[in-house]
């Protein structure tokens, strides 16, 4: 079976290289692998099928839905101002409150590149207005923006309980420390590189009138994050329910209270907000397929011989484990990542005595890195839509950013206790 996987390997790497999409890509190498090894084609369906039936699952296009509700009815403003007012008055105050709006955001979308989108496009027109060059503010939006998959609710995190088995309350209990780590280095790099480039280099005037008047502004929209990460932990609901409880409370305040948004604007959101999940769902469905196949050729476990063999520490692990995401990372989205290596990292994390909830964290820091990174980094594309910088240059700017995440995942593997003090 060697040389099928070899072979369909291959082809993956060539349909990835010609151009086709990665769902098609997944899905038809793992078909001709399986047609190889003489199954039939009605596994393929089956295996399509499967790999979307999840509770867990559910989550995803309702907790990408509240996120389109919020940035269109004008929470997302609202959060930004709230950031702006507490954090403001610090040395490169736009730039922090950049970085504290996307804290925030990603406690309600899930999602980073939503997030990028809708913290990016209300901030960078203000740092532009006052002196920040636009590859600075772009770096900062973009560097800024993966916090949202490290801070609950996270779609990475659900794709990960889907194909590892673990609690996605815990996921979603310890990416709250490691998700604030990584908001104050990235506030601290931020300041000190502000202070190089005299980009508001001074200290403001802290205004608790200000800060008063941002948190009424933005105390509904501030109630979100409250909810959804409250209701989990309480045990009120499950992930999957808070998604649902997050769309109808953002509907409430954004056509209720802000009525900033209408009827007629709901048919365009859930047009594009279903395109969105669907696009997920169907990269889902084709890893599985792909997974299958990996599987029936044995490849988790010659995965864990070699590793075994050449890794035999937890640090030589780690480090390994690390350097792999890393790379794909680099060249596949976060969901594809975890699809396909996700089966056959996750099973090994027990023979080495590691904490799978801390090795997890680790591992999605990392992936949230390659969101910032060449070339396929898709927040650096979604923040060149929005100003009109070179993305190589941007990705230059989010240098220092990359070092601060990787420094935090280093913290978490010396000091589990940060991700794993909501265990029960």
């Amino acid at each position: 079976m060697a040389s099928e996987a070899a072979l369909v390997i291959c082809l993956l790497l060539v349909f990835l290289v010609v151009g086709l999409p990665i769902a098609v890509s997944l899905g038809l190498s793992g078909a001709l692998g399986l047609w190889l090894l003489d199954f039939p084609p009605l596994i393929v369906i089956q295996r399509l099928s499967a790999g979307t039936e999840s509770f867990v699952l559910l989550a995803i296009p309702f907790f990408i839905l509240s996120g389109a509700i919020m940035e269109s009815g004008g929470m997302s403003r609202r959060l930004v101002n709230f950031a702006d007012s507490l954090v403001g008055f610090l040395p490169g105050g736009l730039a922090n409150a950049n970085i504290g709006a996307s804290m925030v955001f990603g406690g309600i979308s899930g999602s980073s590149v939503a997030d990028t989108s809708a913290v990016g496009s209300v901030m960078i027109p203000q740092m532009e207005r006052q002196g920040y060059s636009q590859v600075f503010s772009a770096s900062v939006t973009a560097a800024a923006s993966p916090i949202g998959m490290i801070i609950p609710p996270s779609i990475p995190m659900i794709v990960w309980s889907f194909i590892s088995g673990q609690s996605l309350n815990e996921l979603f209990l310890g990416g709250i420390v490691p998700g604030l780590l990584i908001g104050v280095v990235l506030m601290a790099i931020s300041t000190v590189l502000c202070l190089m480039h005299g980009f508001q280099a001074e200290f403001g005037r802290f205004s608790l009138h200000r800060l008063a008047a941002g948190v009424k502004d933005g105390l509904l929209a501030l109630g979100a994050p409250v909810i959804i990460i409250g209701g989990i932990v309480s045990g009120k609901f499950t992930p999957t329910e808070a998604s649902v409880v997050a769309v109808f409370y953002a509907l409430f305040v954004t056509m209720g209270v802000y009525r900033e948004l209408s009827w007629r604007q709901l048919p365009a959101i859930l047009v594009s907000s279903g395109k969105m999940s669907a696009s997920i769902m169907f990269v889902v469905a084709c890893a599985t397929v792909f997974s299958f196949f990996l599987t029936v050729v044995g490849l988790p476990q010659i995965a864990g011989k070699l590793f075994q063999e050449f890794a035999t520490t937890p640090t030589a692990f780690m480090l390994s484990a690390g350097a792999l995401l890393f790379v794909c990372g680099m060249f596949l989205d976060t969901t594809t990542t975890i699809l396909m290596i996700g089966p056959i990292l996750y099973p090994l994390i027990g023979g080495y005595g590691i904490d799978p909830l801390a090795a997890t964290m680790v591992f999605l820091i990392v992936l949230a890195v390659g969101l910032v990174t060449p070339p396929v980094g898709l927040c650096l594309f979604v923040v060149a839509t929005l100003v009109p910088v070179r993305v190589m240059d941007v990705a230059r700017g989010c240098v220092p950013y990359v070092i601060g995440m990787l420094l935090v995942a280093v913290v978490i593997w010396f000091f589990p206790g940060l991700v794993t003090w909501g265990r029960s």
